[in-house]
């Protein structure tokens, strides 16, 4: 899984603005959003669902069980795991 959240890691650093936020220091329990964490904001999960959409082919239903999803780089990759169209 280590691997599935450093290519994570590049892909939002590749297509979304962090403002300088180094992704190095993130793992497993790093947040996305808010202050604490990558400080992604709503118009970049919609980018970054986008890009995780078309990479992995995942879909997410709803905003209650995209919070769940998105609660850190641990929770993303194990849903993209068990959920990508291989």
């Amino acid at each position: 899984m280590q691997d599935l959240i450093e290519e994570i890691k590049q892909l939002i650093s590749a297509h979304i603005d962090l403002g300088g936020a180094d992704l190095s220091k993130f793992g497993p329990e790093g947040k996305i959003f808010g202050e604490s964490g990558l400080g992604l904001d709503s118009l970049d999960a919609v980018e970054l669902i986008t890009l995780l959409q078309r990479k992995y082919g995942i879909t997410i239903q709803n905003m209650h069980e995209g919070r769940a999803i998105f609660h850190n780089l641990g929770t993303l990759a194990q849903y993209i795991e068990e959920n990508r169209k291989k």
